[in-house]
């Protein structure tokens, strides 16, 4: 399913990641830059896609993920009585049959919002090596708001992360990204899509998390944070890594957000989905549609993937097609949002007509 050189490969440093980076690594030219550098002045354009009302619908999207401050709680900081009681939680509930009981936690999950569902064992290679712990019960705005504004140190971000003893089961899901709004990227629509599903993310994880501490078990709710998302999505059967260095499923294509809960639930775990794996290697390798819509270049057009990484920021060792992420955030940058290009051109996304920001607006369900 992928191929690892263990002479070389290491848990990622979080601080390498593109949104670290750009507090420390003065060698960038996105050095202290964030998406909101050219708001402003995207605004004044008057550029469809780029208005005032777009920029709105996609601060908004953020709302639940930025101020939910239990959406990434790893624990539960007492019993709280909110009219249901709580001595019938004090005790584990016993678990008689673990496989009608994965069945139960994947309605559940479902039940909450999540589109796909798997489980995997936990691989500690996934697991960042260091990186951004968040202070209990604090939401994501208020954690990282010196860290945005480059006023926390730069240990805030280069912290051990270890999961607790005994966890040794990860749920993850996979939040579908609205078909319409992705379609028309790079506008700001496409990034509103995006910021939905993270506030989306944040819902389930923190109902799944409860979910789970109600019944005795412990719950380590993530976003982004703590492990790599994409090889534990593909551990969990989700799907495949793709060129455009995404998850690629069966169902939605790149078009999802990943997020996951670590648990130690008696779960059983998902097989990896190797037919599938195998139909997107053979596919990549002969599609560059994702590389071809990249306004920065930033995805390879190479026929076959590679040990070499592109930059810092793509961790060494694993065999796949490195995406050149500096120039990518270099675009985001000039943008004032993430892109989606290379995620509205995946064939597999199954976008049937692309959409202007205007035609997204006036388009009726």
């Amino acid at each position: 399913m992928y191929e690892l050189d263990d002479k070389i490969y290491q848990r990622f440093k979080q601080k390498n990641n593109m949104l670290f980076r750009r507090l420390w690594d003065k060698s960038l030219p996105t050095f202290n830059q964030m998406i909101d550098t050219n708001i402003e002045k995207h605004i004044a354009s008057k550029k469809e896609g780029y208005s005032r009302v777009d920029f709105a619908l996609v601060a908004a999207g953020w709302t639940v993920y930025e101020r939910f401050p239990y959406a990434f709680a790893w624990e539960r900081k007492g019993l709280i009585d909110i009219g249901y009681g709580v001595n019938w939680m004090k005790d584990k509930y016993i678990i008689e049959n673990s496989e009608s009981f994965t069945k139960i936690i994947k309605k559940a999950a479902k039940f909450y919002g999540a589109s796909l569902v798997g489980i995997a064992d936990v691989n500690d290679n996934w697991i960042y090596k260091t990186g951004f712990v968040r202070p209990d019960q604090t939401s994501e705005s208020e954690a990282k708001q010196e860290v945005r504004e480059g006023k926390a140190p730069d240990s805030i971000y280069d912290q051990p992360i270890e999961l607790p003893e005994g966890i040794n089961k990860v749920i993850v899901m996979g939040v579908e990204m609205d078909n319409d709004a992705i379609s028309t990227s790079p506008n700001q629509p496409a990034a509103a899509a995006s910021a939905i599903a993270y506030s989306k993310m944040a819902f389930i994880i923190s109902c799944l998390g409860e979910f789970i501490r109600n019944l005795g078990y412990r719950a380590v709710q993530c976003g982004n944070d703590t492990a790599l998302s994409i090889p534990l999505a593909i551990d969990a059967g989700l799907g495949a890594l793709g060129r455009n260095g995404l998850l690629l499923t069966a169902e939605f294509g790149p078009r999802v957000r990943i997020c996951k809960v670590f648990t130690d639930l008696p779960l059983l775990s998902d097989k990896v989905n190797l037919k599938f794996i195998e139909k997107i290697k053979n596919y990549c390798k002969s599609c560059s549609k994702c590389a071809e819509a990249c306004k920065p270049k930033a995805i390879t057009k190479e026929e076959n993937p590679t040990f070499n990484p592109a930059t810092i920021s793509n961790n060494p060792g694993v065999k796949k097609y490195y995406v050149d992420v500096e120039k990518c955030f270099e675009f985001w940058v000039e943008n004032s949002s993430d892109c989606g290009n290379c995620i509205s051109a995946c064939p597999f996304s199954k976008i049937k007509k692309f959409h202007t920001p205007n035609e997204f607006w006036s388009k009726l369900d």
